[in-house]
């Protein structure tokens, strides 16, 4: 039995669901709003663990008959966030809740073999320090919250540095606005007070191409994403542009490249995830910027043709059998 941690608005599980339910292999589907909202049954009994399951409809699955997990995306409460508001007290209450309720699972499923549990000694500067050691190229980086220091990074690079979360990006409410804590070039930095939150910095890679990597089980699928001549996407693709799309094509990595990114995750315990890297017109190297275990894969499977559904399903039925 494969148990499947996911969200019910996430589209690559139901595409890897497809080719499950094809080759008629068994699993079960826990979606975290559906457990939070009792429409999947949680039984769980401290003193008689091998009682503990999961019921939906007219399904139910044992703990103890679990094979192997696929740790997709579990941990988003969206249609909370839509009734309550996301700067709200209780919604926070539930998260923690929530929490609790997660870090149990996954306690009492840490034997299986699991495919995508994300490195929780990990955090993304931890993650951006291990690529550097292991050999990944990554950007001149700085965290500070001195602006003389970062007046003299700023000058160290051109004057061309941007900014961007030290922890995950986030849409953040304030005042009836949304604002999008995503990358961002650094400009009138003289209007900065000599002191601030901590804050990351990084030079700014004059790119040829965006790369995303999919990550599975040593083998890389990479598609070259062509941003840098549109002024909306040239910082980020994924400040989409959708009246003049950027071109999604098959890219090939040097083999010396993808034995390094193998190395890299094998280092950090992740068997899976989505890599983002950039080519610099300047030097040619490739330049490592973030690792995301629950990356989407269908925007890379879908222009390349990769097939990437079917490949995830192929795993998941080989290492359930093996």
């Amino acid at each position: 039995m494969i148990l499947i941690l996911s969200t019910p608005t996430d589209y690559d599980t139901n595409g890897v669901i497809e080719w499950l339910t094809y080759n008629k292999t068994p699993f079960f589907r826990l979606n975290d709003e559906d457990l939070m909202q009792g429409i999947t049954s949680f039984y769980h009994n401290p003193k008689d663990l091998s009682q503990t399951y999961f019921e939906h409809y007219s399904q139910k699955v044992f703990l103890k008959d679990v094979k192997l997990v696929w740790y997709r995306k579990f941990g988003f409460l969206i249609d909370y966030e839509r009734k309550l508001g996301v700067n709200n007290d209780l919604l926070d209450y539930m998260y923690a809740e929530f929490r609790n309720i997660h870090n149990l699972i996954l306690n009492l499923l840490k034997d299986k073999k699991i495919l995508c549990k994300k490195p929780s000694v990990f955090s993304k500067i931890e993650i951006l320090n291990q690529a550097n050691k292991i050999g990944l190229n990554i950007p001149k980086t700085l965290i500070t919250n001195d602006k003389l220091k970062l007046i003299e990074f700023y000058h160290q690079n051109n004057k061309s540095i941007i900014t961007k979360s030290i922890g995950e990006a986030r849409h953040v409410k304030y005042k009836n606005n949304v604002f999008t804590l995503a990358t961002h070039t650094i400009k009138n930095i003289e209007l900065l007070p000599l002191n601030f939150s901590p804050s990351l910095f990084q030079e700014y890679i004059d790119k040829e191409i965006e790369i995303r990597v999919f990550y599975l089980d040593k083998k890389c699928y990479s598609m070259a994403i062509f941003s840098q001549n549109n002024e909306k996407t040239k910082l980020d693709f994924r400040n989409y542009d959708d009246k003049n799309p950027n071109r999604f094509v098959p890219y090939k990595l040097p083999e010396m490249q993808e034995k390094i990114i193998t190395t890299f995750m094998e280092s950090i315990g992740l068997n899976t995830g989505s890599l983002d890297l950039i080519k610099s017109v300047v030097d040619g190297k490739f330049y490592f910027l973030e690792v995301n275990p629950f990356g989407q894969f269908g925007m890379t499977s879908k222009p390349c043709n990769y097939n990437l559904h079917k490949k995830v399903a192929d795993f998941l039925i080989k290492n359930t059998n093996d």
